[in-house]
Order: structure tokens, then C-alpha cells, then sequence
């Protein structure tokens, strides 16, 4: 049976199964404030295309027989989100065959299309056999399903971590081109130029599915939400201009960083400008105490495929994202 999310009791189960599927405790608490953080309605529309814009959600639950949760289903759009995409998520208890979770897909297809959306977007772990690491239905066979019904691969993302320390060689830096950090640039407004940066490159990032957020929201999130450090976005300049960064975040560990985004805009790429930023970061982190970097990559991005394994990077488990076209 699928009901709807009751947030003022399903909160401790869901928590409960949110722990259990991913790779960090979540606390009902937390759930609370992710919520009170969001609209308290909402509000989708259309622009002058018919295309779905605005924001809005759904959550659905598999209950179990006791107060537990079986599984887990939500699709939403921010207001940022491309027209007519939505995003989407569905996780399960240890032990759901695959098929059990399809009424949860076709619940999220229903609501996507009574709101107008053009697009369902979701993602699933990559499969190592029979089953996933945690008990649960295999990636693979699940992956099967969807795509027989009317689902598509449409990017296969894979983590990487790199050590970090002195045996990285020095950054070789293209002539006129001068490497430093966000907080210490002398260009004008910095942050806007990243928020341009990124927004220039993220397009041909075939990894990446949204859009970028205006800058205000984007400064918040990167550079002044958790993690979020100027002098961990790392520049490369030329004539007042910023035409390459890439940006770590800190983690709880400090030994441990996480590397958000690396960029280079199409006038300057095939200069050996990703791989020189990318060796400067790390020299510096290293200075700092951090020995690890955790990045995503996608596996069809191949000049960031490359500088990474220059680096010495290793591949790690990852997703691919499906796209149902509605």
C-alpha cells in the first residue's frame, strides 16, 4: 500500500531509513528544519512555453506492518530547476525486491504528470551483483525495470578520492595567468565572476542536470553554507579576469576536503589550466593539514577524467541518473 507522507509521524521511521540507506546518521530533528527551511506550499506554474516552472513536491511511503517504513519516494523542483524537470528519489529498506518499489515510481510519474512536468529525473547506486552493499534490491535489476519502462541512462557519475601531500609536483601555470584564492583576489567582484564561471561551465558538464541558482542563493549554498570556504576556491586570473577555479569544501574531518566544481572557461581550456588548478589547491590543502580529497566525476567527461588520474585519483562507487521523458 502507498499513502502519502505524514510528516508529523512518519518523521522518526523515516529518519530511521534515510540512516540506513545512506552514508550519514539523519535524525528527525533534522528532518524537521529541512522542512521548516522549504515553502509551506506550492507554488508551480507555467511560463509562456506551457513549460512547468516554480516549486512544488511530493512525498510518498511504503508503510510496514508496525510504524516502520518500507520505502521512501519524493520529486520536487526549486524554482532554479530547468522548465518542465523534475528531480526525484526513492529509497528502500534492506531486503525490497526491486519490483516492489515500482507502484512508488508510477506514483511519482502520476503526480509529474498531472503538474505539467516534462521531465522525471532520478538516480540510482551503480549495482555489484546480486545486491547492493546495504541488503537492498540490486541497482542492476532495478535499473532493468525502469528502463522497460520508458526510462533512459542518461549520465553514470562515479566518486574519486586522491591523496594529497608533497609528492605533487608544482603547478605549471600558462604564461599571463596568475593562481591564487577567491579571498584573496584582486579582481573585480570575485564572487560574481565564480557565479559566472560556474554557470558557463556547468553547461558542459555532462555530469550536471540542473541549473545554477541566481547568485545570491548560490553564495549561500557554496561559499557560505557548510563547508563553504573563499580561501578554499581557488582562482586562476588574468588581466582582473577569473578564467578557471576550482572549489574544495572542508568536511568534519579536516584531514578530509571535498573539491565541489572545476572549471575553465572555453577560451583558456586545452592549456593545462584544470590540471595546474587542481595541483596548486592541492599544495595548498596540504599545507593546511588535509591529506584526502573526495570529488564526482562523470565517466564521459574526459579531460576531467584525465586530470584526475594524472593526480592519481582512484575510482570509487557512483550512480547513474535516469530520465523519464513524460
Amino acid at each position: 500500500m502507498i499513502r502519502p507522507f505524514r510528516p508529523a509521524t512518519d518523521r522518526p521511521a523515516l529518519a530511521e531509513l534515510l540512516t540506513a540507506a545512506g552514508p550519514a546518521p539523519v535524525t528527525a530533528a533534522e528532518l524537521r528544519r529541512r522542512d521548516e527551511a522549504l515553502p509551506a506550499g506550492d507554488a508551480l506554474s507555467t511560463d509562456h512555453r506551457g513549460r512547468l516552472t516554480g516549486h512544488g513536491r511530493i512525498r510518498l511511503v511504503q508503510p510496514g506492518p508496525s510504524e516502520d517504513l518500507l520505502a521512501y519516494a519524493t520529486a520536487w523542483r526549486a524554482p532554479w530547476t530547468p522548465p518542465g524537470d523534475l528531480a526525484s528519489l526513492v529509497v528502500s529498506a534492506p531486503g525490497r525486491a526491486p519490483a516492489w518499489l515500482l507502484p512508488l515510481y508510477d506514483g511519482l510519474e502520476r503526480w509529474a504528470r498531472g503538474a505539467g512536468a516534462s521531465r522525471l529525473l532520478g538516480e540510482l547506486p551503480d549495482g555489484h551483483g546480486g545486491s547492493d552493499r546495504s541488503g537492498g534490491p540490486s541497482p542492476a535489476d532495478l535499473t532493468g525495470l525502469l528502463l522497460g519502462r520508458g526510462y533512459r541512462v542518461d549520465a553514470h557519475v562515479r566518486s574519486a578520492v586522491g591523496a594529497l601531500g608533497p609528492h605533487l609536483p608544482a603547478p605549471r601555470v600558462p604564461p599571463g595567468v596568475e593562481l591564487g584564492t577567491l579571498a584573496g583576489s584582486t579582481a573585480p567582484e570575485p564572487a560574481r565572476q565564480l557565479h559566472r564561471l560556474y554557470r558557463e561551465t556547468l553547461r558542459d558538464n555532462p555530469g550536471f542536470a540542473d541549473a545554477l541558482p541566481e547568485f545570491d542563493t548560490w553564495h549561500a549554498e557554496t561559499l557560505a553554507g557548510p563547508g563553504g570556504r573563499p580561501d578554499w576556491a581557488f582562482t586562476a586570473e588574468c588581466g582582473g579576469r577569473i578564467v578557471g577555479a576550482t572549489v574544495a569544501r572542508a568536511t568534519p574531518d579536516p584531514r578530509v576536503c571535498r573539491f565541489d566544481h572545476t572549471g575553465v572557461l572555453r577560451p583558456w581550456r586545452g592549456r593545462g589550466l584544470a590540471l595546474a588548478l587542481k595541483l596548486h589547491a592541492a599544495r595548498r590543502l596540504a599545507d593546511l593539514g588535509v591529506r584526502t580529497a573526495h570529488t564526482e566525476v562523470e565517466v564521459g567527461n574526459a579531460p576531467m577524467v584525465a586530470v584526475n588520474a594524472a593526480l592519481g585519483y582512484r575510482w570509487g562507487p557512483g550512480h547513474r541518473r535516469l530520465v523519464k521523458e513524460l
